[in-house]
């Protein structure tokens, strides 16, 4: 396409005519060689452009070839399939080790729900550490303690009542 582009710029300039109206000879040989230069380099891209063709048809054809071996050998695949497990499209002993991955999985599934129940039952049982928290908070302040038990206040009533 740049080529195209380059080649009417060469005519243009090839069209031009001379301060006197008419081109010169000294134009006319160097536009005569430009043309040339010109032609070879269209030559040279139309020659690498039929190579590129040619590299597209060998590759088109070693894809055909390969894409016929592949679809004989998922036929030989299928037919040993459907002769030894009986499922289809599986070969002899991978229908019993996917029944067995799906048993696990489904196992794994019931273990992983009787976590989450433990879990929600230990959430609803045990304190937060919000919670232990707030309670410190609460007896801190409160300070248990120091008050008196009913057997102490007994003992201190007594005691008053000798002294009197």
């Amino acid at each position: 396409m740049a080529f195209c582009c380059r080649s009417r710029i060469v005519l243009a300039r090839h069209e031009r005519p001379s301060r006197e109206g008419r081109p010169s000879r000294q134009q006319g040989g160097n536009a005569f060689a430009r043309l040339q230069s010109d032609i070879r380099a269209l030559n040279s891209s139309v020659l690498l452009l039929s190579q590129k063709m040619q590299y597209l048809v060998r590759n088109e054809k070693i894809l055909g070839r390969n894409l016929i071996v592949l679809s004989k050998r998922l036929k030989e695949m299928e037919l040993t399939g459907v002769q030894g497990s009986g499922t289809g499209t599986l070969p002899a002993g991978m229908g019993t080790q996917i029944e067995e991955t799906s048993q696990k999985i489904e196992s794994y599934g019931h273990k992983l729900l009787e976590l989450q129940n433990d879990i929600e039952d230990l959430k609803e049982r045990f304190a937060s550490k919000e919670e232990l928290a707030e309670l410190k908070y609460v007896i801190d302040a409160i300070n248990p303690l120091e008050f008196v038990t009913q057997k102490q206040l007994a003992e201190v009533k007594g005691k008053f009542k000798k002294r009197k």
